[in-house]
């Protein structure tokens, strides 16, 4: 297995492996950043919202956990706080900003992800990755950018190895020590946050391969969606290596 390392260009952390560094195309090197700027608003949107739930929390507030819920919600609390007397206007005034950035910032990724669709689409290998069960369009302009030169990577477990989805390995003279997936601050976690959502939409499919319906029903939830993913990523990097279409009769069979 190759060296693999990280150089930070900028804000922006790229691949090297064994000293050779994937080389974009201006269309690549646009999609990457504006995938960074994604993540960013991401976060950003994240941490509001938690910031504001704390809030409403305080108050005997609560609301459902996803996003949906939330943009449904949390107007008609503020509202109900507002009607309080017990409650300072000046918390009421605070909160009615954080909602208006929050719904800002949705909006802007909204229009991030339109642009990453338009741009990625115009990529050879989109469609391929699209062809993929569970990939969806952000999955996979994504995966154009990592695999704009599948080569950097030895193989596939390389590739899933690099996004954290496989066991490090670390040896020498002849001995090898295989340990546990990396943490987050130790590979790709961006996209392996994707790979793993792609893995939960494929355990949700009405007609599933034997080995994802056998490993299903022999390992803990959590351990077969990293499987899944793995074997995921494997085979994405098999598609872009060889520019084939994803082929159902090799459902997530080992690569």
């Amino acid at each position: 297995m190759p060296f693999l390392s990280y150089l930070w260009v900028g804000s922006r952390k790229t691949l090297e492996v064994d000293g050779e560094v994937s080389i974009k195309s201006t269309a690549v090197r646009d999609l990457s950043l504006l995938q960074t700027m994604r993540a960013k608003r991401q976060r950003d949107k994240v941490a509001t919202i938690n910031h504001i739930r704390g809030i409403l929390a305080e108050y005997g507030l609560v609301m459902g956990k996803s996003v949906r819920a939330f943009l449904s919600n949390a107007g008609t609390l503020i509202a109900r706080l507002k009607e309080s007397e017990t409650t300072s206007q000046l918390v009421i005034s605070e909160l009615e900003k954080l909602l208006k950035e929050v719904k800002e910032i949705v909006s802007r990724i909204e229009e991030l992800e339109s642009s990453i669709k338009k741009i990625a689409s115009e990529n050879k290998n989109y469609d391929l990755f699209r062809s993929a069960p569970g990939v969806g369009p952000i999955t996979a302009a994504m995966m154009v950018v990592l695999l704009c030169n599948p080569t950097v990577f030895k193989n596939g477990r390389d590739f899933a190895a690099y996004l954290g989805l496989a066991p490090m390995s670390f040896g020498s003279g002849g001995r090898n020590q295989v340990t546990g997936i990396p943490s987050k601050y130790r590979c790709h976690n961006e996209a392996r946050s994707l790979l793993v959502q792609c893995a939960h939409s494929i355990t949700r499919l009405k007609y599933k391969s034997d080995w994802v319906a056998s490993i299903l029903s022999r390992k803990p939830k959590k351990v077969a969606i990293i499987a899944i993913a793995n074997k995921l990523a494997r085979q994405l990097w098999v598609m872009a290596k060889k520019g084939d279409k994803f082929e159902k009769r090799l459902v997530l069979a080992a690569v």
